[in-house]
């Protein structure tokens, strides 16, 4: 028989239990690059792998209370999010600023793709802000996704404030749990925002999340100053595992 937890493992848990305005980032599932075989499209749906990936994504997160679902525009986001609104009867509010970095990939094949991007990562580091050839920059990108996270928490009465070098956020009563269905690229700015850590031109590798894998901070107050957010759970595939898709 398994110990039982001690008092400082009991503190802790009593801690997490309590009510925390919470952010669940869910990456979308695998996308159909190549529907017909030959060439990649530039706004795929879904595989059938990926919508079994998110129904998996849906099971679990329908454990927790949710009060509102983000998603970007992009198809790949869109049928991600739909067996969690479903499950939910939360209908999800699509914001134009959480879709991915702005790249041009349509009718070329995936090598060509993978040699662009071969390519891309030996530039100097300073370049890399610059984005993917044709693409939008890195600098737009950050500023477009941090824009959107604003205005999306801006709609659950959560407002950051700058205090020298760091951030403080205000929370409502209620303390809202919300669901926001993206991308990697977009789920790790996110991350890096609402952490208030120095953002770099590959925050996709820093914070690397896989397909349908979902990240959730939770808020905590600083002291009288405000909340700031912690890192509660990154990269979660479990529900994947269980339902035998990994």
């Amino acid at each position: 028989m398994p110990a039982k937890p001690g008092p400082a493992a009991q503190r802790e848990a009593q801690v997490r239990a309590e009510p925390h305005a919470r952010i669940t980032l869910l990456r979308h599932g695998e996308p159909d690059w190549v529907p017909r075989g030959g060439s990649t499209v530039g706004d795929p749906g879904l595989t059938p792998f990926g919508r079994d990936q998110a129904e998996a994504a849906a099971g679990a997160l329908t454990g927790e209370r949710i009060d509102a679902i983000y998603v970007s525009p992009y198809q790949r986001a869109q049928e991600t999010a739909a067996p969690l609104a479903k499950a939910t009867g939360v209908d999800p509010v699509t914001v134009d600023d959480l879709a991915e970095i702005g790249i041009d990939f349509e009718g070329l094949s995936q090598e060509q793709v993978d040699k662009t991007f071969v390519e891309a990562s030996r530039r100097p580091l300073e370049e890399h802000w610059d984005g993917w050839p044709g693409g939008e920059s890195f600098t737009d990108f950050h500023a477009r996704v941090t824009r959107g996270i604003v205005d999306v928490l801006g709609r659950q009465g959560i407002r950051g404030t700058r205090d020298k070098d760091f951030t403080v956020w205000s929370m409502p009563e209620e303390r809202p749990s919300i669901v926001i269905v993206a991308h990697g690229g977009t789920n790790s700015v996110l991350l890096t925002h609402l952490l208030d850590v120095r953002p770099v031109p590959w925050e996709w590798m820093r914070f690397e999340s896989a397909l349908c894998a979902f990240s959730v901070v939770q808020a905590r107050p600083l002291g009288d100053r405000g909340h700031v957010w912690s890192l509660q759970n990154f990269n979660e595939i479990d529900p994947q595992r269980a339902a035998g898709l990994l």
